[in-house]
């Protein structure tokens, strides 16, 4: 059966308790071990641009990419055109059986990829931060703003966490609406980055952001840093001086070797060398890589974003959303040349 599962059936999922954000951590972990173990094929996002010569990477543009996963034997897509409306994205996920070719689900991208986006920041987390850090930091409170908190709350004893953002009135609003979603845990709004970040177990950016926000100086020993905002090779989110401090994970590295400015920047300058890129996260994942090597170490995981990580997510909706009839069930049988019948 091929399930369509759009806006309304993924927020279904959620209202009726039929997943979490700690399934969602879950499954993004497997995903990431199986990167680890090497059982997987991954298509870099792949980008074509509107204009024969775009004006940048704001530019309108048409972006894909793919992942098959040979463990848990699904496979997909995601596709979306982007910088058509601003701020929006209309992105669609197509999952497929690894066993049998046949298509599983087309999923709304957009809804999702708040909670895939929240989850992969949470599996960096419970794997390079310090087992004690309790209070974090938050940079960036639009529409990814929450399920960063709820990743972060999943993984980590926190007690506090200061947001910021460049507008006050966006800070406080953001803090209104999550604050009933994590009772036991005290949001502040921090009147600046630097008051934010310093003396933080945890720092997460998830901005568009592009100059610097956060800066080494402002690091302290054994921190660790979450960069998600955009994927971008001419801007960035923290300085130069931040990634050398820092052993940096990223979530592919031939992907992040051609659009994450957090490290290219910094790389075409001279400040780092290329073995500065530590590796991925399903190495840290699966124990072939070590994220944290003592508890005084900066640790940093930048992100773009991947289509395992969708595989991950969509396979758990899919599964989920099938045990509890929700969705809408699309034929997709072919039509047999000869006898005219349905195979």
């Amino acid at each position: 059966m091929t399930l369509f599962i759009g806006p309304k059936d993924i927020a279904r999922l959620h209202d009726e308790g039929h997943v979490s954000m700690r399934d969602y951590v879950d499954a993004d972990e497997r995903a990431f071990r199986e990167q680890g173990e090497r059982s997987i094929a991954l298509l870099p996002r792949q980008i074509l641009w509107q204009d024969e010569k775009p004006a940048g990477v704001r530019s309108p543009a048409f972006k894909m990419s793919a992942s098959l996963m040979r463990g848990s034997r699904v496979m997909g897509a995601s596709l979306y055109p982007a910088n058509y409306r601003l701020g929006h994205a209309e992105m669609w996920i197509t999952l497929f059986s690894g066993s049998t070719g046949k298509m599983l689900a087309i999923l709304h991208g957009k809804a999702l990829s708040l909670w895939k986006t929240g989850a992969t920041t949470a599996v960096a987390t419970r794997h390079m931060a310090r087992e004690d850090a309790d209070v974090a930091t938050l940079i960036g409170t639009g529409n990814y703003g929450l399920t960063q908190l709820l990743g972060l709350a999943a993984v980590r004893p926190l007690r506090e966490v200061r947001c910021y953002s460049r507008s006050q009135e966006r800070v406080e609003r953001f803090i209104a609406a999550a604050q009933p979603r994590l009772p036991g845990l005290k949001l502040v709004a921090s009147p600046s980055a630097e008051a934010a970040v310093r003396g933080a177990g945890i720092v997460t950016t998830i901005t568009t952001a592009k100059e610097p926000l956060v800066f080494g100086r402002w690091l302290d020993a054994g921190v660790h840093c979450n960069i998600m905002g955009a994927h971008d090779p001419a801007t960035r989110e923290v300085d130069s001086e931040a990634v050398a401090l820092s052993r940096v994970i990223v979530d592919s590295e031939e992907q992040a070797l051609n659009e994450k400015g957090e490290f290219l920047i910094p790389l075409k300058d001279g400040t780092i060398g290329r073995e500065h890129l530590i590796g991925d996260l399903g190495s840290v994942v699966c124990g072939r890589v070590k994220g944290r090597r003592d508890a005084s170490e900066r640790t940093m995981f930048l992100s773009g974003g991947t289509a395992l990580e969708y595989m991950g997510t969509c396979s758990l909706l899919y599964e989920r959303a099938l045990a509890a009839g929700i969705g809408q069930s699309i034929d997709t049988h072919e039509i047999d040349p000869v006898t005219g019948q349905l195979e």
